[in-house]
């Protein structure tokens, strides 16, 4: 029987009293006990708990430590706790906890009382502790020792607070957890942790300033307001054009402009998001435009589905605008509309690779042009599911295994890896979504046995392929490196995320630490490709490590009561939002705004450094140092800001959207150039106002009245439509007279004077903000505006 059960009764079979035996006193720690390891029983804290890294979680039954005193003529240990003379000791734990550490007897929480002569001493004691404690920390950090293992059940900080003291309000525990859930009825939102507008509900004095740019700057109010009279919806933006087969094949630009999309896609998707064989690919292409009748309806769109994906990134002249939409997003979002209504229309009992491909497609060319963002979640998840419902999650070869002949596949092994290609790529946009929106994911429990696809380039193999040549290794870029590579850290980021965005997103410090080590040791072993054409693998890999760390280290990047325990979460938290705008500016300083239209990054670190530096400011009534230190020693952090906002402004002029997070932005900047100079407070907030005035008439300046006749006329394929808008019997449109056509860049007429009845000031910011009342532009009424 162990030295800490507790007493059992043993009955034998010739006497029916139950026996009991006394049980005997432990005099280790709970902690030695619980791991069967032998105590050295050093009070407070033993030499085991010390050298682990947990002296504060030291410690003993209290029967042992009053047996111990009794012993040496000294007052219980109870007497000793009430007078600060005890300095550890902890509540009792529950029946299950309580017989897994091994806690029989009923813990004490000491006091000290004011003016006892020990309070002093037992204040030293606690900081030499913590000292120590941090010391032990990182060198546990840096040796790579062992961890603290704490149950996956252990609530925040926050909501154990509120319910272990009844007159904490609820309210305060659930306005410090990151989240935004409003709404009223089943008509209610719920965005979680990592999504990147949850930091808005930290940041009061962000949100007070970007009220004070819309009441006190008529300016801005009166251009917003001309923007949104601007979002008049065309006539044809929502029809499309018959769904036979010659009508996709009629709406593709020149040979030119679709060879420029198409290799811009190949470059950038074909590189990170693998969906294509590109040998196949191209032999196909070149038969399209060689015979584009007989081409397969299907390459039709997904040819136009590519050419959509990339349609805002290529180079072209000046932007034209249909209110807050250019027009080159308005013409890719016909086309993907097109699309999807041909890929709705066609029969699933024949399902093929293709199939999956334009899925895929339609996924990424609606994320590209920001196309229903707030349903790209649902719509990741709707894509995981079809692919899970195929087995692409599984090994193939089980289905050769089962149902295959000995000389023949069922699939084959190029199928094989183009099924791994497609999986990796679906439950990479997934994953991606789930930060996105703050959820957890899906697929976080999911068995898969696919594997990674192989680091192989695509010209090494083909649909009569009967084997795989070997992969290269990791050092050796191929299109598929990226995939290769990121599948390697796939369970780690997968588990962090599920935990990030989990009920209890507060995990503990221990944990924090040792998902931090992870990470780092994974961006360690990210290869230094040479050439151009591995740069956006490489910094998407980068990219996608740092995410986790910024919402990793989020939570405890806050100023906590127990001093600068905590700094190097908000070193690391600054620092990560620093490295992201760092590393998409070193792919925008190329020419390629790929990943800068494709994420949302820069907003996200644009709110990250915020967050960060509002909480540097020292706390003397606490006692706490500053953080300023930290963010002098990061760098500037309004030069990072302000290459945030630029990054926004492209995005505003490729696809005409984010003009709420350029206004977002602006404001961060004036907060902060505030806090440096109080005095011009006013001015740096009336700069910030002008800033997206500018940005917002520059827009207006650029309108381009919308025609669908003018759209389909301006295609090089596509024959005048008629003036009933029908294609003749062959599938290709008819003439329409040349004065029905309106010109394709006609100046937009001058703008309407402001009406009050017209609202819809700062219609959606960023998913979050619900539109202003305008009827009293001096009052408006903003708390259900900004009720979060």
């Amino acid at each position: 029987m162990s030295s800490n059960s507790t007493a059992r009764e043993e009955r034998s079979p010739h006497d029916e009293t139950p026996a009991s035996k006394r049980r005997r006193i432990a005099f280790s720690c709970l902690d030695c006990r619980r791991r069967k390891l032998k105590c050295d029983r050093i009070y407070p804290s033993c030499t085991r708990c010390q050298k682990g890294g947990h002296p504060q979680n030291c410690t003993y039954d209290t029967e042992a430590v009053d047996t111990l005193n009794q012993s040496s003529g000294t007052r219980s240990a109870r007497d000793l706790s009430s007078s600060g003379g005890l300095p550890r000791a902890v509540p009792r734990l529950p029946s299950v906890a309580r017989s897994f550490a091994g806690d029989d007897g009923d813990e004490i929480i000491p006091t000290r009382r004011p003016g006892d002569a020990t309070a002093g001493l037992y204040a030293q004691d606690e900081r030499i502790r913590q000292l120590e404690n941090r010391i032990i920390g990182l060198e546990r950090i840096i040796n790579g020792n062992g961890r603290v293992h704490w149950p996956r059940s252990t609530r925040s900080p926050e909501l154990t607070q509120a319910g272990l003291n009844p007159s904490l309000d609820p309210r305060e525990a659930v306005d410090k957890e990151s989240m935004i859930f409003r709404g009223k009825g089943f008509k209610t939102q719920f965005y979680g942790a990592s999504y990147h507008m949850s930091y808005l509900s930290h940041l009061p004095e962000l949100r007070m300033v970007m009220k004070d740019m819309i009441v006190h700057h008529p300016a801005l109010a009166r251009v917003q307001m001309e923007l949104n009279n601007a979002k008049t919806k065309g006539a044809g933006q929502e029809d499309t054009i018959p769904l036979h087969d010659q009508g996709l094949a009629s709406l593709f630009p020149h040979r030119k402009i679709t060879d420029q999309l198409v290799q811009i896609y190949i470059d950038n998707f074909e590189t990170t998001c693998r969906v294509l064989h590109l040998p196949s690919f191209w032999d196909e292409y070149a038969k399209f435009w060689s015979a584009p009748r007989e081409a397969r309806p299907a390459f039709v769109a997904l040819l136009l589905l590519i050419i959509a994906t990339t349609n805002c990134i290529r180079e072209k002249g000046p932007t034209m605008f249909r209110g807050d939409s250019s027009v080159e997003r308005e013409t890719a979002i016909m086309w993907i509309r097109n699309c999807d209504a041909w890929l709705r229309s066609q029969s699933q009992k024949h399902t093929t690779l293709i199939i999956f491909q334009l899925h895929c497609l339609s996924f990424m060319a609606k994320q590209m042009n920001s196309v229903k963002r707030k349903r790209i979640w649902t719509s990741a998840g709707i894509l995981t599911r079809q692919a899970m419902s195929a087995g692409l999650h599984r090994d193939a070869h089980i289905v050769n295994l089962r149902h295959g002949a000995p000389s023949f596949k069922r699939v084959s092994v190029f199928e094989q890896e183009m099924r791994r290609r497609i999986w990796t790529t679906i439950s990479e946009l997934e994953l991606q979504a789930d930060l996105d929106r703050g959820m957890p994911s899906m697929t976080r429990d999911l068995v898969e046995d696919c594997g990674p696809p192989h680091n192989i380039d695509d010209d090494e193999m083909d649909p009569s392929s009967e084997q795989l040549p070997n992969p290269r290794p990791s050092s050796h870029f191929t299109r598929s490196s990226y995939q290769n590579l990121s599948r390697s850290s796939w369970s780690l980021r997968i588990e962090v995320t599920s935990l990030i965005n989990g009920p209890n997103s507060q995990m503990p410090y221990e944990d924090v630490l040792l998902y931090d080590k992870k990470i780092m040791q994974c961006l360690d072993e990210i290869p230094h490709w040479n050439g151009h054409e591995s740069l956006v693998s490489r910094i998407l890999l980068q990219i996608q490590l740092q995410q986790l760390l910024l919402f990793l280290h989020k939570p405890y990047a806050r100023d906590e009561p127990w001093g600068s325990r905590y700094d190097y979460s908000a070193i690391v938290h600054l620092r990560s939002a620093m490295t992201i705008i760092d590393l998409h500016d070193q792919l925008l300083s190329t020419g390629n705004s790929f990943l800068c239209l494709f994420r949302n990054d820069s907003l996200s670190a644009a709110l990250s450094i915020c967050y960060n530096v509002s909480i540097s400011n020292p706390k003397p009534e606490r006692g706490l140092p500053s953080r300023s230190s930290i963010v002098q020693l990061s760098g500037d952090p309004l030069q990072y800001l302000e290459r945030a906002l630029a990054m926004l402004e492209d995005k505003i002029m490729c696809l005409g959207v984010g003009l709420q997070e350029y206004y977002c932005v602006c404001a961060i900047i004036g907060l902060l150039k505030s806090r440096i100079s109080r005095d011009q407070s006013r001015n740096e907030e009336e700069r910030s106002a002008d800033k997206v005035t500018r940005m917002i008439q520059r827009v207006l300046a650029t309108q381009d009245n919308y025609s669908a006749a003018a759209t389909l006329a301006s295609l090089p394929n596509m024959a005048i439509m008629a003036p009933n808008g029908l294609p003749n019997g062959n599938g290709i449109p008819q003439a329409m007279p040349n004065s029905q056509i309106v010109p394709h860049h006609q100046a937009m007429p001058p703008s309407q004077p402001i009406s009050i009845e017209n609202p819809g000031l700062l219609e959606d910011f960023g998913q979050d903000l619900e539109g202003l009342d305008l009827t009293n532009i001096t009052g408006w009424d903003l708390e259900a505006f900004w009720n979060f």
